[in-house]
């Protein structure tokens, strides 16, 4: 039996295409079991706090961006932080504690509903830490006491009061009169 030229040129084209299918086909399949590789727990589906801060939560309660920013002496700081309630109750901080120092916290700590409240040295609500025993870079842990929301611990990082936190220092201590 004799071969026409045109069905062995067929056979020729029908075998590369079955090879460059094949090949594609490999391609696409290991990059989509990479993918999968991640499973349940990958990065991107995790809350993160695209920041220096760290964030927390408790029931209705976000706690957002906390860190200590050290005064120049480093022997105290300021607490930095903003709190959103996405319940639809009001709620308060009550109270912030720290085993790295004494916190004195001053100001109205009432969080309504849908709203927020940060924590800073020039804002309404204000946390100074004093006898600070966290050197910037170092670790702190944040206790935060709240009327309804259960109460937060934190581990967040104290910075120094230069480059972007160089304008949030402790308010000044009144001098005896």
């Amino acid at each position: 039996m004799e071969r026409r030229p045109d069905q062995t040129s067929s056979r020729t084209l029908s075998r590369r295409t079955f090879a460059a299918s094949t090949a594609a086909a490999v391609v696409t399949l290991a990059g989509l079991l990479s993918g999968c590789g991640a499973g349940f727990d990958a990065t991107s589906v995790k809350a993160y706090a695209p920041s220096d801060g760290i964030m927390a939560d408790s029931g209705h309660l976000r706690i957002l961006n906390t860190l200590v920013v050290a005064s120049a002496s480093f022997s105290s700081g300021v607490v930095v932080a903003t709190i959103v309630n996405d319940g639809n109750k009001a709620d308060e901080l009550t109270g912030i504690t720290s085993p790295d120092g004494t916190v004195d916290l001053t100001g109205d700590g009432t969080i309504d509903p849908g709203a927020a409240v940060s924590l800073s040295a020039g804002s309404e609500l204000s946390a100074t830490i004093s006898s600070l025993t966290a050197l910037p870079g170092e670790t702190i842990t944040l206790h935060l006491r709240f009327t309804r929301a259960d109460p937060v611990t934190i581990h967040t990082v104290v910075v120094p009061a230069s480059g972007p936190y160089a304008s949030i220092t402790p308010a000044p201590t009144p001098s005896p009169t």
